[in-house]
């Protein structure tokens, strides 16, 4: 009888919070996107597409453009797009309104993107504008991966097999406490040093990791461990 409690609580709220989100839904891109060639409105600014070059790899997050998005405003409306991508050189979300026009979005007006059911959430670093996917939230503490792509150069050298410009991805995590964020690679050590435990609860934590086969590199079994360290 409990267990049904909660299921019915957890339906009920799901759809409560689906009824809000269409009360403020504008399913309308041209609210969003009106503004004149060149020109900046509050979301964003209209850029032509730039020539293709002879590159291997892609500047963008996702391989293709067919991706739904939900863009929440800072004044609380909801919009929603049939296509978008992350450019992680300009780190900046685009969607594509022409043959040869992108729109580039700017943080001002938008608190979040969420794609592909992840949120992802615009933050000043030291070196600028950083765009980070929310992997793990608990309220006073999250866990973020950033994404960066680095140009390196084709080189007549047959030994590096570069004969093209290549992109190469890179990957991130972070730990943000306090509105703090802290770079946290993927092992023993910095993971359990971000998770800031007491002594007695970090060996329990170590205890958890080992009962269930858990990897400090596997971004998923991270999660499982901050969620575990969260109830200790």
């Amino acid at each position: 009888m409990f267990r049904q409690f909660i299921n019915l609580t957890v339906f009920l709220f799901t759809v409560m919070s689906f009824a809000q989100d269409q009360e403020r839904l504008v399913n309308n891109p041209d609210q969003l996107l009106s503004v004149s060639n060149g020109v900046r409105n509050s979301y964003g600014s209209i850029q032509s597409i730039p020539p293709v070059a002879r590159v291997e790899g892609s500047p963008y997050l996702f391989d293709d453009w067919i991706h739904s998005a939900r863009v929440y405003a800072t004044n609380g409306q909801l919009y929603m797009l049939d296509n978008i991508n992350l450019n992680l050189n300009t780190q900046a979300f685009v969607t594509k309104i022409g043959q040869d026009s992108l729109f580039t979005f700017q943080f001002n007006q938008i608190d979040y993107f969420e794609v592909l059911g992840r949120k992802y959430e615009s933050k000043f670093t030291k070196t600028g504008r950083q765009i980070y996917e929310i992997l793990a939230d608990n309220g006073s503490e999250r866990l973020l991966k950033a994404y960066s792509v680095k140009l390196v150069p084709s080189s007549p050298d047959p030994m590096k097999n570069r004969p093209t410009d290549k992109y190469i991805r890179r990957e991130n995590f972070y730990y943000e406490r306090d509105d703090k964020i802290t770079l946290m690679p993927l092992r023993k050590s910095k993971v359990l040093k971000s998770f800031n435990l007491e002594k007695a609860k970090e060996k329990e934590l170590v205890e958890y990791v080992k009962r269930n086969d858990l990897s400090y590199g596997d971004e998923k079994d991270v999660i499982k461990m901050m969620d575990y360290a969260n109830s200790l």
